[in-house]
This record gives C-alpha cells, structure tokens and sequence, in this order.
C-alpha cells in the first residue's frame, strides 16, 4: 500500500505542475478507483491533494486507512471502477481535470498504466442525448506583441484563435492584428470569439507576454470560462509553446493530422501563422489527453473571410443575439437572446447549425437568396404540413455528430448504437415524406457520397447494423464488457457461437437437473393428485461462484428419504453427462437452507462461471471489431446524415418562425452602398416580452440607396433620434441590428417589407457593457470603441450607437459627436444614432450634410391625464427637447424634489419653459416673447420692431398703424437682434435703399422677409 500511496502522491505532483492546482489523480486499485491523501495530525487538514473538494463534488465519503507516511494517517475516498464516467463528468463540470490510471496485468504482477486525461474540453461523454449541451468546445488563444520596425512606429498586437468542438470534430481558426493598445477594442474580436463559442475550457499562450498580461487580456475580453491555462513567456510550458512556433513543428502537426499535403492545399495556414501555432497547440493538447478525440479531425474552417459579416464592438451581445451569460439573461429562458428564441430547431445538430448561421451571417448575395427561396418553397400551402410532422421527428433524433466522434474514440455503447439504428429509421420516413418535393430534396441532398440518396444511405447503415447487432437486445446495453445477454448476430464470430452453444448446453443441464428434483418433491407431496407447480428447488447466484441449487433444511430430509426409495436409478444428460442418484448429497449453506451436491452440477456450475466470462470477453472482443468496422464502411454515410438533418433541421426551423411570427422575405437590391429600407421593422424580443401594449412598428430607411439623391430627406444616409426617455430609441436601433443580421443569416425579418444591399460590417456602440472593463472610465471605452469605428467604416458599413460621448463634459461631447458624423458622412456609411444633443442641430457644420436627418420617437403630454404618452412612432424633426422630469414624474418621484428641479431648470434653461410660462412685452400685452421668429430655434431675448421707433410720431404712430402693434414687433434672440440691427446700419449707409424687413402672410403661415 505504500508504494502505491507513496507513486499516487508523485503522479498528483507531477500532473498538478503540467495542469495547474484544479488537477486530480484517479488511480485504480482492484475494482476500485481511489485518491489519497495526507492528514496533518494537529490540525487535521488534509494534504498533498484535492481530496477534500473531490469527495464534496463526487458526495463521497473520506476515510482514514491503517497506515501512515511519514508520520501523517493516509486518507482514502473512491468509488467503484464501473462508474468511473459518473464522477469524470461531475470532475469536469466543476473545472478539474482528471487523470486517470488503469491498471493491467504483467504476466503476475500489476502494473498502471495512464488511460487518459481529462477535463471540460476533452470529455467525450457516452450519452448521445445532447439537448442540455449542445457543443464542448475547446479553445487556444496564441497572443504576441511584435515590436515596431520604424523607431517612432506602433507596436503590432496578433491574436491567433483556434477552437475545436470535441463532440463532432469540428474546427475553425481566426486570426486579426491590431496597434497594440492594452484596452477593450484591441479584444473585440477576441470576445466576439469567446462569446459565440462560448468554451469550457482556454488555452492561452504567449511566447512575448507574461502572465499578468495574458490575465488582463482574459478580463477584457470578459471571459467566464472555469478552466484556464495561461502559457506566459515565463511559464513551465514554455518549451512546448516554443516548438509551436517553428515551422518544423507545425509541418509536422499538420502532416500528422491532415496529409503531407495539407500546407500546400491550405495557403491559410502560411497566411495566417499565429492562428496555425494555436491550432497545432491545441491538437497537441487534445491528443495529450486523449488520442482519439482528434482521429479523423476536419481541416479547420478559416474565419477570417471576406464572406463573412463583420461584427465589431460587441455587437453580438449589445444586440442581444447572444445571451450574456448573466443571472438575468438564465432567468428569461428562450427571451433571454435572440438566439435563444429564434433557434427552434430540434436536433442537435440543427441546433449548432442554426445558431452558426446566425452568429456569422454572410455577404454571399447567392447563397442569402438560396435560402430565402428554400423557406418560401417550404411555406407553400402544399408543404405547410411537413414543418410539424419534421419538428416531431427531428425531436426524436440523437446527436449523429455527437455518435461518429464516439464512434471515432470507441465510446460507442450498443444502447447508443440502438439509438443511432432508431435515428435512421427516422430519417429514412422523413426522406419519404420529401419524395415529391423535387427542388427542396435536391437543396437537402447536396454533397450525397458517390451520388447516393437518403433512402440508399440509410438502407446500408440499417442492413450494416443488423448484420453484427442483435438491435433489440442493445437497447438498454450501456457497457462494452459486462453483457447481460448475447447481442451479436450468430455467424458473426465462430467462437462465441461455440461457447454460447456449450453455455446453452450446461444451462440445459442445470435446468434439467433442477427440473427433475422438483418433479420428485412434487410427486411425493402431491396427495389429492392436483396440479403443483411449486419450485421446491432454488437457483442462488453469487458474483464469486456463480449459479447453485438450494432446498430448505426441512425439504432436504424429505428429500433424503424420497431418492432412498429410488435405489441406484441413473439420469442422463445432454453432451454425454449424467448421474446417478447415489451421488446426490446437501450440505449446509445457511441456517436454513442445504446446498445439493452433485459431481456433474458442480462441473456445469463451474463450466457456466467460466463460459460467462468467456462469453463477456468474446462479445466484447466482436463488439469493439464491429466499431472498427462499422467505422470504414459507415461513418462516412452517419457524418453525411449528420449534415443532411442539419440541413433539414434550419430550413423548417426557418419556415416554422417565418410563420409562427409573421416575418416577410427580404429582398435583396445589389448597389455599391450597402442600404436598408425597412417597413413595419419590430424588435424580435420585445414584441413578445411586452404584454400591457401592442408593439408599434416603424418605418426607417438608411443608406445611399438606388434612385435616391443626395438631397433626399427619405434617402438618408444617416439618422439623429431623439426622444424622451423610455419611448423605444435604443429599442429600434436594435430592432434594425437584429433585421440586418437576420436577413444575412437568410432568414426571414420581423417587417411588413425589407429592401436592402448587403452589408460588410456592423458597428455598434450601446450602453450597458461597461461592466466588462473594470477599471475604465465609460469614457475612455467609447473613445476606444469609436477609433475602431473611424478607422474601419466605409460605404458598405452600418454603425448603430446609443448616446454617444455620454461620458464627458457637454462641448467636448459636442465637438466630437459632430466631427464623427461628418467623418461617417464623408464616407456614406450608414448610421444612426440615438441622442439628446439638441444643441447640435444649431452647429453649421450640421446644415452641411445633407445626407443626414433628425428624426424623433413621438410622446405627448395628456393635459386630461397629467402625463406623458409613448407614441413611439418615428416622426421628422427633433421634437422638444425637455422631458427628463416629466418622466421622473411618471416615475414618482417626490413632488417637492421635482418642484425644485423644474425651479432650477426654468432658470438656468429658459428654453425649457411651456408656451402658457411664456412672458408678454412691455411694448403690447398681446405679444408674446416665445421662440426667436427669424431662426425659429433658440428663446427670444429681445423685441424688435420692424419698423423702426424713430419713425412713429409723437402719438406713437408710424403712418396709419402703431409703433407698438404685434405686427410690427418680433421676438428675437440675440444674434439675430444684433444681425438685423447691423443691417439697418448698412441700410443707412446704403445708396440704394434695401427693402425693410416684413411680415407677409403665406400659404404656408406668417413669415418674416
């Protein structure tokens, strides 16, 4: 015991130095599974390894063994070998990582051997159900700072993602560079990665950088993975980071995994090299734990496509398409994202193929309209009926991706066979049920192997199946080495027939034995001669000797004197056995029962403990072959009906909320400006959530579109939205967001109508992810984040932001609000911005972009019911610009509190007074000094007169009318008061006399010329 205590507690050294502290030993001694460890005997803490946090995650018991090292009690907890996935599950979910030693017979004596390692990104569990978790993906993040060139250059920082989902072996790698800037927007679109992919367990490294960094670089990105290793340029792992970075190595890898051919056939992986150092790290990882999880892995997909969408600042989550992963977001189920309650797919595979479109939505105009066409064929009348009976059969699948990586690692159980073999016949009714819908099947059946359709492929692997498996009998089988019963086919294996032919034999033989002693007892008890079927004679069973025949202590005796009466009679048995009847003897077994003895049953006994055995090893041994097999002949067709279910799986899911929700098919218009026009445009979330009122839509076009010219109001290139607060600002740029996403992911949008060009990047920048960066000012994140949107934007860019500059005082805000949009302007990106910068409107730099609108979200004030009303209907103009305290007063706030505040406001902004708070002049009572008549925007300080004062005679009248009739008098702010008296000046210095200033009446109202 020493030994193996004293070589467990150097294995938990070694692998918690390569893993880090969550690391635990599991080491198998007989049946068991053990771990150890060191209990100090004056505090009673235990030591050397995480036994304590094991036993409370596994709810397992410690106790303490008869032994001692070094003065200190050895502490043991375990469990039985057959439950080893139970705990590695529990282990892995809690962020440990388990390494597991077997051990194994050397002719007598024993040795361990590791049988893998295991953590949250390499457990490969045997279930096959995977609607609670859907992906297990594992992912290395490689980081370097290279130095500039020039002496007065910028630092260069490269990023290099490689992501692998352990449950079907699929992968991608990333790649961007960027000025190094230790701040958010340099991780942008490392946090994008990390929340689209959302990995159980991170890798990250850094041959430049030390850990403290890389640290800092995980809380930009706002990660919340358990399991992290950080591979500074100063950690224990170094060496290995070190190989990763030379090309030898990584020709090496890629050779290993993907042909000698692979560098050549992929350019990326020369292109992007960081990228590729990541993902041959992360082979190496992975294989590290467990060799077959990367057998037959696919060639990575390469992310960094022109194809693709961009989606910077966070847009993923600031439009809600990903869940935050927040207490609050678990809390709202399916209206907790986007994604959440627009995926309805109901298969696994589905599941990850929809959100995939989803999270990279694409500028292939072809594909988009594909899939546009393919829903609309699906919602024809005549197909309507399919999307419920294909929702009730792809409920019923199992995760095929999922089987052929199990498949690959031999962790197929024949109960996940069983539920495969049900799968196919599944999916062999639903492609019958598709029979005559001849353009959607050929869509469905794209990239068949060798031509072949669903009906020919789901034949072979069924008639595959049945050939090795007796399919009925592996349905409850969740072991490969203990059977129950037989479940492979006869002829399959010639030596298992023989040895279940001998078992069948001896079984026979046993049961006749049995039988005919009953039949003894019965006879001689049986007096009136009626039927008795009483089994006098019992079967026990024990692990260690296997099957033997018992009779009560009573019935013995009577059964002594019953084969006295017998004499020396002989029976026969099958395979040339007998016996005779003075062989029979009992002895005691219990206190209260005898155990029958018999030369020839104690030899069948034994034959039966020793066949089972045998039997279990030979259709283990048949059964790991027909993995092997079945792995050749058919795990290409399985990957291919993985594929097809997905296919199958997003298309109905696309039709099903196309209906469900009322979504219209967008079109798509190609013009050199990327361009929305949406009508009816609804917010996918809010519609629902909202029950008190029915969701208005609205109308928004944004973009240089086609026919629209360069001074058309309804054609702007951007928009400014005002509006109170609470009436929708925020909420309608985030309906548009998600529309445009929608539609690029080909799926219908919740509008009435939506025309638009693709575009080839979102922008965005809402308030309420500043928690991420701790430590920096809200300031400071949106400056970062509105760089990253000068830099990139251009005419095929769609930027969406909330109260910009909100984070400093009001001129700056002002001044760098307005160099932004005539920035963006310049352009002809698309954006729109929600605001209360009213001041702005009066910059003149704003009169110079005509491509720009200001538009408002309708609210009034309701005199009867002394409040403010949500219209929420988009309208021209900026609309009043006070309402802050009508809403703290929709909110209850305090009547003194808000009597002051209006108090302060009213003095400090005049402007902000109602019509009826207006003051009259001293010249007329009947004049009101209100809003400036010549501008019409800033408060009137001043009353001028038309006609000048010195003109009126001494009664006051200025040749038939008063110098002081509201007519003749006009309210005017103070730069135009000052304007309009420069001009009578040069009017008096003039020759020629120019026209007096007057007011006309027009079709149009009074205006001042």
């Amino acid at each position: 015991m020493s030994t193996i205590t004293h070589e467990y507690f150097n294995l938990t050294r070694d692998y918690k130095s390569k893993y880090g502290e969550h690391t635990i030993v599991l080491l198998q001694v007989g049946a068991f599974f053990e771990v150890y460890g060191l209990k100090n005997p004056k505090t009673g803490e235990i030591l050397n390894s995480n036994i304590t946090e094991f036993s409370q995650i596994c709810q397992l018991n410690i106790s303490e063994k008869n032994i001692s090292m070094e003065g200190s009690p050895i502490m043991m907890a375990g469990f039985r070998d057959y439950t080893l996935e139970k705990y590695l599950q529990k282990l892995t979910e809690s962020g440990y990582t388990a390494v597991v030693y077997v051990q194994e017979k050397d002719g007598k004596s024993v040795k361990r051997v590791l049988q893998g390692v295991y953590s949250a990104g390499t457990n490969l569990s045997y279930d096959t159900d995977s609607n609670q978790q859907i992906s297990n993906n594992i992912m290395c993040i490689w980081v370097e700072k290279f130095k500039a060139i020039r002496n007065m250059g910028q630092d260069t920082f490269v990023c290099g993602i490689a992501v692998a989902n352990i449950f079907t072996g699929k992968s991608s790698i990333f790649e961007y560079q960027l000025p190094y800037y230790l701040n958010p927007t340099t991780f942008d679109e490392l946090e994008r990665c990390i929340s689209t992919y959302c990995p159980s367990e991170i890798i990250i490294n850094s041959s430049t950088l030390d850990e403290s960094v890389l640290a800092a670089i995980l809380q930009f990105s706002g990660t919340r993975t358990q399991l992290i290793h950080k591979n500074g340029c100063n950690s224990s792992a170094k060496e290995i980071v070190d190989k990763c970075s030379q090309q030898k190595y990584i020709q090496h890898i890629l050779a290993t995994f993907f042909g000698e051919e692979s560098t050549q056939v992929c350019a990326e992986f020369h292109t992007y090299n960081i990228a590729t150092q990541a993902f041959c790290y992360l082979l190496h990882f992975i294989q590290e734990h467990n060799p077959n999880l990367v057998r037959k892995i696919a060639l990575p997909l390469f992310s960094n496509s022109s194809k693709n969408l961009i989606l910077a600042n966070h847009t993923l989550k600031q439009l809600n398409i990903i869940d935050d992963a927040s207490i609050d977001g678990k809390q709202n189920g399916q209206f907790s994202s986007v994604l959440s309650f627009l995926n309805k797919c109901c298969s696994p595979m589905g599941k990850r193929a929809f959100q995939q479109q989803l999270v990279h939505p694409t500028c292939t105009i072809e594909w988009i309209n594909r899939e546009y066409h393919m829903t609309q064929l699906f919602l024809l009348p005549k197909n309507l009926p399919l999307i419920p009976l294909f929702r009730k059969y792809l409920g019923e699948l199992r995760d095929l991706e999922k089987i052929c990586r199990q498949l690959l690692a031999k962790k197929l159980y024949p109960a996940s066979v069983f539920h495969l073999y049900k799968s196919v016949e599944l999916l062999e009714q639903l492609s019958i049920c598709l029979a005559e819908s001849g353009e959607i099947t050929d869509y469905l059946e794209q990239g068949s192997p060798n031509g072949k359709n669903i009906g020919a492929i789901t034949m072979i692997i069924l008639n595959y199946i049945n050939k090795y498996l007796v399919i009925a009998k592996c349905a409850g089988c969740q072991t490969m080495q203990v059977f129950d019963e037989n479940i492979i086919q006869r002829g399959v294996s010639k030596d298992l027939d023989t040895l279940i032919d001998q078992y069948k034999e001896n079984l026979d033989n046993f049961n006749k034995i049995r039988e005919w002693l009953n039949n003894l007892m019965r006879t001689s008890e049986n007096t009136n001669n009626s039927a008795n079927d009483t089994d006098y004679i019992k079967i026990h069973t024990t692990e260690k000797s296997g099957n033997t025949l018992q009779i009560t202590k009573k019935r013995a005796s009577a059964l002594k004197t019953i084969l006295r009466g017998l004499g020396n009679q002989t029976v026969t048995l099958a395979g040339g056995m007998y016996f005779s009847v003075a062989d029979i003897k009992s002895s005691s077994a219990s206190t209260s029962a005898d155990e029958i003895e018999i030369p020839c049953l104690d030899k069948i006994c034994k034959s039966l403990l020793s066949l089972k055995d045998k039997i279990n090893e030979k259709i283990s041994e048949a059964y790991l072959m027909f993995l092997d097999n079945f792995e050749i002949q058919c795990l290409a067709d399985i990957e291919y009906l993985a594929k097809y279910i997905a296919r199958v799986d997003v298309l109905q899911c696309k039709a099903y909320i196309a209906q469900t929700y009322n979504y219209c098919k967008p079109e798509i218009v190609q013009h050199t400006n990327a361009f929305v026009k949406a009508k009816g445009l609804r917010h996918v979330l809010i519609e629902h959530l909202q029950k008190n009122e029915i969701y208005v839509p609205n109308d928004i076009c944004l973009g240089n579109s086609v026919g629209g010219s360069q001074s058309d109001p309804t054609n702007p290139l951007g928009i400014l939205l005002y509006g109170t607060n609470a009436v929708g600002k925020t909420s309608l740029i985030r309906a548009l967001g998600i529309a445009v996403i929608m539609a690029q992911a080909g799926l219908y949008v919740p509008c009435s109508q939506f025309v638009y060009s693709p575009y080839s990047a979102i922008f965005s920048r809402i308030l309420g992810v500043d928690n991420l960066f701790k430590g920096l000012s809200t300031f400071a994140v949106e400056m970062s984040e509105l760089r990253m949107i000068l830099r990139n934007a251009d005419n095929t860019s769609l930027v969406l932001g909330d109260e910009l500059c909100s984070g400093t005082e009001t001129e700056s805000a002002l001044s760098i609000f307005m160099a932004g949009l005539m920035d963006l302007h310049r352009k002809q990106s698309s954006f729109i911005f929600a605001t209360h910068f009213h001041e702005i409107i009066h910059f003149d730099e704003m009169r110079n972009l005509g491509k720009l609108v200001l538009k408002h979200m309708a609210v009034h004030y309701d005199r009867e019911m002394d409040c403010l009303v949500y219209d929420r209907l988009l309208r021209d103009g900026p609309g009043n610009r006070m309402y802050g305290l009508e809403v703290c007063k929709s909110l209850y706030l305090p009547e003194d509190f808000l009597e002051e505040a209006y108090k302060i406001r009213t003095k400090y902004y005049p402007n902000a007074r109602g019509e009826l708070a207006r003051p009259t002049t001293t010249y007329n009572s009947q004049k009101i000094r209100g809003i400036c008549e010549m501008c019409k925007t800033e408060i009137g300080e001043e009353i001028h007169h038309l006609e000048p004062q010195k003109q009126a005679n001494t009664q006051g009248f200025i040749g038939t009318f008063h110098k002081n009739h509201p007519a003749n008098l006009m309210s005017l702010c103070e730069k135009c008061h000052a304007k309009c008296h420069h001009n009578s000046v040069d009017k008096e210095e003039s020759i020629t006399k120019t026209p007096p200033v007057s007011r006309k009446k027009t079709t149009k109202g009074y205006m001042v010329k």
